[in-house]
């Protein structure tokens, strides 16, 4: 069975509704999710901050080596930063 669920942010009561039908569902299939099983959520303006910050850093980093910000391996760093600070529930500040 597949089920689709409109979860519209400009709905409160459409929120709590939706909330309580999957809450039904996972009780149903016997699914626990925890924050971790969908990994690191961000809302637009977090975002928006990481990519400063990330423009930044690069910047930094560009000082030292000019193609160091375009590797593979900076790019692996700086998403590993961003995402140690989220799973630790708080967010990346730079």
């Amino acid at each position: 069975m597949k089920t689709v669920i409109v979860f519209d942010t400009e709905d409160q009561e459409g929120m709590k509704n939706s909330y309580k039908i999957i809450n039904m569902l996972a009780t149903e299939y016997n699914i626990r999710a925890t924050p971790g099983d969908v990994g690191p959520a961000f809302g637009k303006i977090e975002f928006i901050k990481m990519i400063r910050a990330c423009v930044r850093e690069a910047e930094e980093a560009a000082k030292q080596d000019p193609l160091m910000p375009g590797t593979l391996s900076w790019a692996k760093r700086f998403t590993e930063k961003v995402f140690s600070a989220k799973n630790a529930g708080g967010r990346y500040q730079g």
